[in-house]
């Protein structure tokens, strides 16, 4: 009899939590849909919810609200470049510059960073007012619009409840993250969803901080290698165009390999390059309106696009198009081999006019990767110049130099340049005296921005983790034995590999 009632109670409790999620979760659905229709004239399907734990933004644009009051946690509306791209189109109209990705647009456009914080905050108001007519009195903060994947919203991850929203230009995904406050029926503290959503699968989340095979180090090559390409991309289309080419320093962004191609490419013409390793092939993109002055330059013209937009390619211009992607592969595989390390391939396998989504497939390359772009500037033509570097292929070059390499990790943070500290911090084959450092104990910050070990003879004496300082994401050491000896060095492999499986 015990056991009827148990079972009947916790039958009641899941039915009011499933009541208690739908009246919250309806305004919210409801008000992202007036969202969108009213500002980009969208008609919005919703798909089958999905349970996902996750501390990121998980989208390459994000909308997050902050909810207190009845209810407390977080809204976010995330959505790709891709389906932005198009939402755009639709608002803006002409006023959309298609010569350059969507990122780049976004950054230098105040028209359309106001038009997505139009959407965030007609998404929030309506979202007050609907929870307050169902009896939900919230304070809802301002929105605030994240422009990359990868952010840290929370030093834990935490359960979201993400709704697709189908629409004619793409799917956006509406994440809800609430929780009841005192005196809502529903025990306080509690994600109401774990009970009533399962996951369908576990959660594959990219590692943003700290990617596979590529350490601190490798910001510091590229630039000098991105250095060394300017000025030899200069020369090369000096002697063969007599033109000039102006390239702003190079900007370093980290994500898959498949998100990188999933990416909105219209903009563009491609290149995909074999490096002669395996399987690793290299993706060069640029602007159509570059590509379109470099070819009128080749075939002998003053250097001038016709349309900003090429829709059909004659057979001459396709080679002329070939030879200048070539020409730009050979400056960057020279500028590698300047630098130092071996001289990669660089051979032209295919073309691409546009979208690069279907190629995720046929390249069969998973893992990380970086996006390096450059802002270049042609004459009068002004667009972006963008090479894709998978990490496995990126990393087996550079650890592989063709004569010795000086690097120094110091100036290679991406948190403060300014940071002059030695490190011993662990990536293989890179030992760093950390000497200087004085009083090491727990609670010490670091400069870093992911999970760390020290090691003394072989032995770890410290761990660090990722925590945030003042609104920077910083790592404090949570673990410490002082060392034996004053000696701090490198582990051996075999050590090493102990220590990744621990850090892992």
């Amino acid at each position: 009899m015990l056991e009827v009632q148990t079972h009947r109670s916790e039958s009641e409790d899941l039915s009011n939590i499933a009541m208690w999620y739908a009246e919250v979760t309806n305004p919210i659905l409801k008000a992202a849909a007036e969202a969108l229709e009213g500002m980009a004239g969208l008609t919005i399907e919703r798909g089958k919810p999905s349970l996902r734990i996750s501390a990121y933004t998980e989208e390459d644009i994000t909308v997050a609200i902050s909810v207190e009051g009845s209810l407390k946690g977080v809204i976010l509306l995330g959505l790709n470049y891709r389906t932005a791209f198009h939402m755009l189109q639709q608002i803006l109209g002409d006023e959309l510059n298609t010569n350059l990705p969507i990122s780049d647009f976004l950054s230098e456009s105040e028209l359309a960073r106001s038009a997505l914080q139009e959407i965030a905050n007609i998404l929030a108001g309506r979202s007050a007012m609907h929870l307050e007519e169902v009896g939900k009195t919230c304070i809802i903060s301002p929105p605030e619009l994240l422009m990359k994947r990868g952010i840290l919203l929370s030093e834990r991850d935490f359960q979201q409840v993400v709704i697709p929203l189908n629409s004619e230009v793409g799917e956006l995904r509406l994440a809800i993250a609430l929780s009841p406050s005192e005196g809502d029926g529903v025990e306080k503290n509690v994600f109401v969803a774990q009970h009533i959503i399962q996951p369908r699968r576990s959660v594959v989340r990219y590692d943003f901080s700290n990617p596979e095979h590529l350490g601190r180090t490798v910001y510091l090559v590229l630039q000098r290698v991105h250095e060394r390409y300017q000025q030899l991309l200069n020369q090369q289309f000096g002697i063969r165009m007599r033109i000039g080419l102006r390239l702003s320093a190079a900007r370093f962004e980290k994500d898959t390999f498949i998100n990188l191609l999933q990416r909105d490419f219209q903009w563009s013409v491609a290149a995909a390059l074999s490096t002669g390793t395996g399987n690793g092939v290299w993706i060069l993109t640029l602007s159509q309106s570059l590509a379109l002055s470099l070819i009128d330059r080749w075939l002998g013209g003053p250097g001038k696009a016709i349309s900003p937009e090429k829709k059909e390619w004659t057979p001459l211009e396709r080679i002329a198009l070939s030879r200048i992607l070539e020409l730009l592969g050979s400056a960057y595989a020279d500028a590698w081999a300047q630098q130092g390390y071996a001289h990669p391939t660089l051979r032209l396998l295919q073309i691409f006019i546009g979208d690069l989504s279907d190629q995720t497939v046929n390249f069969q390359i998973s893992g990380g990767a970086l996006l390096v772009s450059h802002k270049i500037q042609v004459g009068e033509e002004t667009g972006v110049l963008q090479w894709i570097l998978p990490a496995e292929s990126l990393s087996a070059l550079i650890s592989k130099p063709s004569h010795q390499v000086s690097i120094s990790l110091a100036q290679t943070s991406p948190l403060s340049p300014a940071v002059r500290l030695k490190l011993s911090f662990g990536w293989r084959g890179f030992p760093i005296s950390i000497q200087q450092l004085k009083n090491l104990k727990v609670g010490a910050i670091l400069p870093l921005q992911s999970n760390f070990l020290i090691w003394c003879e072989g032995k770890i004496i410290g761990v660090g983790q990722p925590c945030r300082r003042n609104g920077r994401l910083v790592a404090k050491i949570v673990q410490w034995r002082p060392p034996t000896s004053a000696l701090l060095s490198h582990p051996d492999n075999k050590s090493d590999e102990r220590a990744e499986g621990a850090k892992g």
